[in-house]
């Protein structure tokens, strides 16, 4: 499974380990928080951003869906053969981001040319989602200090 970090957070780790001390409840109520947060921020952005690539636009953005784990992610992709070669949109979504400069150049179809680079385009929710999660960090901490 690839995964692909856009932002670095210091102590991210630790916070995370930290949170495991609190009760089942406080882990998941996080859980929602970060897939309601990135359900409305970043599904939008990527889906937008998928569109950018090229004629698998398309099908790469109906398959973008927000993560249920406790910090906001999306899943990309999904093995439904979706084109007419039998092609999945996991299979495009790498080429068609990365054309014949990625890792896999040399099997690379003429098809994908240079690659749109259709991931690097989003972005503008970073700040927000960010803020978002780290207030609802601070909401259950407190809520599970005071033994809620």
């Amino acid at each position: 499974m690839a995964r692909i970090a856009e932002l670095e957070i210091f102590g991210l780790t630790s916070l995370l380990r930290d949170m495991r001390n609190l009760p089942k409840e406080a882990q998941n109520e996080l859980r929602v928080s970060s897939k309601d947060i990135a359900g409305r921020l970043m599904v939008p952005a990527y889906k937008q951003a998928a569109m950018q690539a090229g004629p698998w636009g398309g099908a790469i953005a109906a398959t973008v869906r927000a993560k249920r784990d406790r910090i906001p992610s999306v899943s990309i992709g999904s093995n439904r053969r979706a084109f007419s070669g039998g092609a999945s949109p996991t299979m495009v979504r790498f080429p068609s981001h990365a054309g014949n400069q990625g890792r896999s150049s040399a099997t690379m179809p003429p098809a994908f040319g240079s690659g749109t680079g259709w991931m690097r385009q989003m972005g503008r929710y970073k700040g927000a989602a960010l803020r978002e999660w780290l207030d609802a960090v601070d909401r259950i901490k407190r809520k599970f200090e005071r033994g809620g």
